[in-house]
């Protein structure tokens, strides 16, 4: 009998050792599994962070739209005398359209068709109210037609010294309100920038442009262009030539692959 309880309480004993390692082993196990897996996992994410091809950049060439936009130019005599000076200040100028005497009228009717053939441009640049009046509802009626684009710059006229009711002065009123009414349309102030400027004008009428002055014009065009030309229309096809017609007082000019002169005069 005693030796029987002896055996009773050493096998209990050993029991209870099995069971006190069992438990330690389940209390460990989980930390040090969580752990392991935590490292294994970090160690994936960083080799395939290492081997993964980085991400291409989207950009105008990738998904083909244009990175800049261009420009589009109507004007009348004054313009043709920048038109070198313009092209150096604006390498986006895609289409220039000057002729002299050209009215509001044939501007407006240009303009028409330059937005039917999609000739327009991303900014346009407006030059007209020297040969003749200009009223509100003209600019309106022109403006109807520029408002498909971002930005479209209206150049204040030359107001000559010594001319009894110059055109020019009432055309200016016209204009200066008109600018206020469209938010994408903004002032190119020739005329405060050159009023005291003699040097600027060649002849005697102070409205045509001397070489300074050409390029003090197309400066100030270009610094009202800025950056702000928005993406997305069809750029003019092909090279630009330079194409004129007329002669005398109806000269006119053209800048621009030859098959959008050629429709556009």
């Amino acid at each position: 009998m005693r030796k029987s309880a002896v055996l009773g309480v050493f096998l209990m004993a050993l029991v209870a050792g099995c069971g006190a390692s069992n438990t330690a082993t389940q209390n460990t196990s989980p930390e040090e599994t969580t752990s392991t897996g935590t490292m294994a996992q970090s160690t994936e994410l960083e080799s395939a962070a290492e081997t993964a091809p980085a991400p291409e950049k989207t950009t105008a060439a990738t998904t083909g739209e244009l990175a800049t936009g261009w420009v589009s130019a109507m004007g009348d005599s004054v313009m043709i005398g920048a038109i070198e000076a313009l092209e150096q200040e604006i390498p986006n100028l895609g289409l220039l359209n000057a002729q002299g005497s050209r009215q509001p009228s044939a501007a407006i009717d240009l303009l028409q068709r330059w937005q039917a053939a999609g000739y327009l441009g991303d900014a346009v640049v407006i030059d007209i109210g020297n040969n003749g009046p200009l009223s509100s509802e003209q600019f309106d009626e022109m403006m109807g037609v520029l408002a498909g684009v971002p930005k479209v710059l209206i150049v204040s006229l030359t107001d000559p010294p010594g001319v009894e009711d110059p055109v020019a002065a009432s055309n200016n009123v016209v204009l200066t309100a008109g600018v206020q009414r469209y938010s994408n349309t903004v002032l190119v102030d020739w005329q405060a920038a050159s009023a005291d400027h003699p040097e600027y004008f060649s002849g005697d009428d102070n409205i045509h442009l001397s070489l300074q002055g050409a390029q003090a014009y197309a400066d100030l065009i270009a610094a009202h262009l800025g950056d702000e030309a928005a993406e997305g229309s069809v750029a003019p096809p092909g090279s630009k030539e330079r194409i004129t017609w007329g002669e005398g007082g109806a000269f006119g000019e053209c800048v621009s692959p030859s098959s959008w002169c050629s429709s556009s005069n």
